[in-house]
């Protein structure tokens, strides 16, 4: 998991939250229920690409790459059943994959305490050990992230392990470099998998960082 920037409301958005939060908020607050079509007005292509967009096209919370496989679910940050005021806030929508989306709908504590990547710094909250992701010790809301969405599930640990495999052939061979311009064009290509772009961004530049300490490159 990576901080990310919220972008700009899209503009259909913006123009029509507020109507959508009143109806939504009033049905519910009479004990009816509001449609299907009023429930999902947040799922327009508009709102949808500008998710993508500020996402990088990656879950927000296990940073996996959805594009070529699925389409990825628009994931309220603070459920809609705990707050529908904020059903249609710009400020908490985000794209998720599948299964953390479902996880996270089915933890039974306050949302409150999960890591939002768009407030906190996560990568002060875990750390990456190999293709494992910990809380820091005494971060209680990064516990409870890590536990509850299952962040070192098998599937997410294949893939870290694949990815960091990866990293070491690219480190190999920056380090058997002996040209000095080359070896630096090609640790600079390293460092560009570090970018928020790239899948598993913050394993990336746990490695990076460590090359830096133990191999001595800026």
């Amino acid at each position: 998991m990576i901080r990310i920037e919220k972008g700009d409301a899209p503009p259909f958005l913006t123009a029509n939250s507020a109507a959508w939060t009143a109806t939504v908020v009033s049905k519910l607050a009479k004990g009816e229920e509001p449609t299907k079509t009023e429930k999902g007005r947040y799922n327009h292509p508009d709102i949808k690409s500008a998710l993508v967009a500020e996402t990088h096209g990656k879950c927000a919370y296990c940073e996996s790459k959805l594009r070529h496989v699925t389409f990825g679910d628009i994931e309220h940050v603070v459920p809609k059943s705990s707050n529908p005021a904020k059903w249609f806030s710009w400020s908490n929508l985000t794209l998720a994959c599948d299964v953390c989306n479902t996880k996270k709908s089915n933890a039974t504590i306050d949302h409150e305490t999960f890591v939002d990547p768009y407030v906190a710094d996560p990568e002060q909250e875990f750390w990456h050990v190999g293709a494992l992701i910990y809380p820091r010790p005494g971060r209680d809301a990064a516990a409870l992230t890590e536990h509850l969405l299952e962040l070192n599930r098998a599937e997410l640990f294949e893939r870290r392990a694949a990815r960091i495999t990866a990293l070491m052939k690219m480190l190999e061979v920056v380090e058997r470099c002996r040209n000095p311009s080359l070896k630096q064009i090609l640790w600079e290509d390293f460092c560009r998998e570090t970018d928020a772009s790239k899948e598993y961004a913050a394993l990336s530049r746990s490695v990076a960082s460590l090359a830096k300490a133990k191999l001595g490159y800026e």
